[in-house]
């Protein structure tokens, strides 16, 4: 994932860690990342030489997903992973959930 400072927001410049801090000084972040469920089947692969390096990449996938979305809560963000068939109404819950807080 390299140094933390992805360009998202098409202005140059302002990488995912600016744009951050930038949105959550002002608003709750909510951010839906669809999670891909053939990673999970690839991080399975064992028994030829192939089928290890890309489980081991998979598990790479998996551990630097997991990072970010650590890095996105502990900035106050509230992460929704899952997969494209559950994403839209896990955003949905989340979303209701934290206006029900007084969070929004």
């Amino acid at each position: 994932m390299g140094n933390g400072d992805t360009q998202l927001t098409g202005v140059p410049g302002i990488g995912r860690q600016a744009a951050q801090r930038l949105l959550a000084s002002r608003h709750q972040l909510l951010v839906g990342a669809v999670a891909d469920p053939r990673v999970d089947e690839l991080a399975a692969g064992r028994g030829e030489a192939g089928l290890v390096y890309t489980a081991a990449a998979a598990e790479r996938a998996r551990a630097e997903r997991a990072q970010v979305a650590a890095e996105l809560q502990r900035r106050g963000a509230v992460v929704v992973d899952a997969p494209p068939e559950r994403l839209p109404p896990a955003l949905a819950d989340a979303y209701l959930a934290l206006k029900a807080a007084g969070r929004l």
